[in-house]
């Protein structure tokens, strides 16, 4: 490969809103001058994709941030750095950010952090880890301009040391289109729905509590994705009345298709930095309802380019 040599690093590359944005990240960029290469703790369904296209993708043997674990994957990270001339190491979640800058720095070259969300949904043991990534980081890289506002205000970061580059998504792969469902719904005159990992920052019990109380006649809610929340959602759907006209689907690499099954596409959160799911339910040209959460208004003004409601507001949505 030609082009100025980086390394991207996640620890996975499957279904999450900050992976799928490395992989974009990496087909792209080949464009513009550089030869991405692609490290992660425990891969994920996106490896084939990047290794079809000639992308080399590695395998980081972090198991924890205690010796002996991080010292062997830093001189890991640092012969591999060294034998492909890596000119910057990007990390594009908070559980590698750390790692991500001490190699870049055992290495002499240029190390990059992401904040990409906010620190509500970081685990507390995580939290102390990516202010020191940040600190000691060359760069920060947010993906909307509220997270660089909450970074100057709540961190005291200096503005001069982030960077802000909204989340991209190939158009061509989320194609505007008419209704066409699966055959779980098809029966349905009016399908809501949603696509994303069932975290609990995800709230889709405010979208199940929602949905009981509008009693929509021949309505279905479609929630597509899997997590911890999957079960506690369907308990929740039964004690509501509604587990009859909600489907539960498992996470799918085919997201167009997912999105193509609704006519309107529901983003309840209660912290968001720019929301993949938002932007692929727009280019899919479904009726978005967002919460007006990070850079969700960044993407939507309010009733042109959809709906924006209160996190938890139940009878706003």
């Amino acid at each position: 490969m030609s082009g100025v040599p980086i390394l991207l690093l996640s620890h996975s590359l499957g279904p999450g809103g900050a992976e799928r944005q490395l992989v974009e990240t990496a087909l792209e960029i080949r464009k513009f001058g550089f030869a991405p290469h692609v490290a992660s703790v425990v891969g994920g369904f996106s490896e084939a994709r990047l290794r079809d296209v000639g992308i080399p993708v590695i395998r980081v043997p972090l198991t924890s941030y205690v010796k002996p674990s991080l010292a062997g994957a830093i001189a890991h990270a640092r012969a591999y750095i060294r034998a492909n001339r890596i000119r910057v190491v990007h990390s594009f979640d908070y559980s590698l950010c750390l790692f991500g800058v001490l190699a870049a720095r055992a290495s002499g070259v240029v190390g990059l952090t992401s904040q990409r969300f906010f620190m509500d949904t970081v685990p507390p043991n995580y939290q102390r880890m990516l202010r020191l990534a940040h600190r000691w980081g060359h760069g920060i890289v947010v993906n909307c301009d509220a997270l660089a506002l909450y970074l100057e205000k709540n961190y005291s970061v200096a503005r001069s040391r982030i960077d802000v580059c909204h989340n991209g998504l190939d158009a061509n792969r989320f194609p505007a289109g008419v209704r066409k469902p699966f055959p779980e719904v098809a029966d349905a005159d009016l399908i809501i729905g949603t696509v994303c990992v069932m975290r609990p920052e995800k709230d889709i019990g405010t979208l199940l509590e929602a949905f009981a109380a509008a009693n929509l006649t021949g309505a279905r809610l479609l929630l597509v994705g899997s997590g911890p929340e999957q079960d506690p959602l369907r308990a929740q759907a039964t004690r509501l009345g509604i587990a009859s006209r909600v489907t539960f689907l498992p996470t799918t690499q085919d997201v167009p298709a997912a999105l193509h099954s609704m006519d309107i596409s529901v983003h309840p959160s209660l912290s968001e930095g720019l929301p993949n799911s938002v932007m692929e339910a727009m280019a899919t040209g479904r009726t978005v309802v967002a919460t007006r959460v990070g850079g969700c208004p960044e993407l939507i003004q309010d009733g042109a380019h959809g709906l924006l409601f209160a996190p938890r507001d139940v009878t706003g949505l």
